[in-house]
């Protein structure tokens, strides 16, 4: 198989992932990877492998040694916060999606915080969040508008 057919395998891999294809992605990625060991490659493995089978565990563990070898990668901060979604984790996921957000402000990132929505800080910031006080100014600058 030349490079040219292999960078077109990936890519079917990779969008048939990204629509929610996971067998189909899984057969794509799985022969290219027989021909390239790619960082990236292994993150989508990862991912199929964890939409897939629910080994959502192996997954992650795949995720942070891509993340080891391409730390500057934001795909792989990407997956890893999906994953940590599909794990039920959304403070992982978030810790997730801001660092890949510091190393490429990439836009799948942005959109995936978007659907998670992001909390307002707090009204005193000097006391905790579920703070009585604070729970209640909340509500109370919400119906005013002030929020």
């Amino acid at each position: 198989m030349n490079e040219e057919e292999m960078d077109e395998l990936v890519q079917k891999g990779i969008e048939a992932a990204e629509k929610g294809y996971i067998h189909s992605a899984q057969v794509f990625l799985g022969q290219a990877a027989e021909q390239r060991n790619t960082p990236e490659l292994h993150t989508y493995l990862a991912y199929c492998i964890a939409r897939g089978q629910g080994r959502v565990s192996a997954a992650t563990k795949i995720c942070r040694e891509s993340i080891k070898r391409e730390p500057h990668n934001s795909l792989h901060y990407l997956i890893l916060g999906r994953i940590s979604l599909m794990a039920g984790d959304k403070g992982k996921a978030i810790d997730a999606f801001r660092q890949g957000l510091k190393t490429n402000p990439d836009p799948k990132i942005i959109a995936e915080l978007k659907k998670l929505g992001l909390r307002k800080p707090a009204v005193i910031k000097s006391l905790k969040r579920n703070h009585p006080i604070n729970r209640m100014l909340g509500k109370l600058f919400s119906f005013f508008g002030l929020r």
